[in-house]
């Protein structure tokens, strides 16, 4: 009787477990999971593992129970974890964009933040850049679901009076050809679409080579193409995504998940970048008020 008793003790007083997986080893994903942890251990009630995608066993999830929670940071993770999770456990995912065309929004006990920000607020910040911005330049790929959404927010989001001159790299039988395409234009903006499928890190090289030889402006989906050579862009902290996803951990873990939305939860505001070297290389006026406003400001 007493073995009983004691055997009840240690189970009802076993740490919850919090299985974090990162899609891969990339800097960001490592920050955003670092700090995710850090919030989730302030509860003091969870045992928190971190693990590479790459590295992951199906017995990692199968070691979850119905009162643990996986935390995927990043769509490769949140597409694993989807697949392979038990519906009965928890899954909160952080740092991915468009989760509900990866299925997320339709599979049981699963909630999460969105790393999208709106075609909206990227144009407006176009505006502030150049007050004269009447016409948007856009690559984008047919055949690729992400780049048809983006384009369809877009064309409903676009400021009365400007005009998005659309650019489909599936027509061109190569990648460069569409980039000259994008450049012969003459937008007062590039518009770089966060969709791996039009932008490999070949893409983007292309374009701002291109971009700098013909004084183009660029606007890209993060601060660090922006470091690359891109004039402005806007991007998400991956710190406080990491925060955000650990404090919805211990929601879940608090209050249960099926009080909490299954549609995504808006990113925290997003950061903005502006290259000061390529806005004097290409003669493009920046505010002081913007340049002010920057997060990041390279010069």
């Amino acid at each position: 009787m007493m073995l009983v008793l004691c055997l009840c003790v240690l189970d009802a007083s076993a740490a919850r477990k919090v299985l974090v997986v990162l899609s891969s080893n990339s800097k960001q994903y490592q920050i955003s999971g670092s700090r995710a942890e850090a919030i989730i251990n302030q509860n003091g009630q969870s045992e928190v593992v971190i693990k590479l995608l790459p590295q992951l066993k199906k017995s990692d999830y199968d070691a979850l129970g119905d009162d643990d929670v996986c935390l995927a940071i990043g769509a490769k993770a949140a597409l694993s974890a989807s697949r392979n999770l038990d519906e009965s456990v928890p899954l909160v995912y952080s740092m991915v964009t468009n989760p509900n065309a990866l299925g997320l929004d339709t599979r049981p006990n699963t909630t999460g933040i969105s790393a999208d920000v709106t075609p909206a607020i990227q144009f407006e910040l176009m505006r502030k850049a150049q007050s004269s911005t009447r016409s948007v330049g856009v690559l984008y790929r047919s055949s690729s679901e992400r780049s048809m959404d983006l384009l369809n927010q877009a064309r409903n989001q676009l400021p009365s009076g400007w005009t998005l001159k659309e650019v489909d790299l599936d027509t061109f039988r190569s990648d460069a050809q569409g980039v000259q395409a994008l450049i012969d234009q003459h937008s007062d903006f590039a518009w770089m679409i966060s969709d791996p499928k039009v932008y490999s890190s070949a893409t983007v090289k292309a374009l701002l080579i291109a971009s700098i030889r013909n004084k183009l402006r660029v606007f890209a989906f993060s601060p660090q193409v922006v470091k690359a050579g891109a004039l402005i862009g806007i991007g998400l902290d991956p710190g406080e995504q990491g925060d955000q996803a650990g404090k919805l951990v211990l929601r879940v873990q608090s209050i249960g998940i099926e009080i909490v939305s299954t549609q995504p939860i808006p990113a925290p505001d997003p950061h903005v970048a502006i290259n000061k070297l390529v806005a004097d290389r290409i003669g493009a006026v920046i505010s002081h008020i913007l340049l002010s406003e920057a997060d990041y400001l390279y010069e």
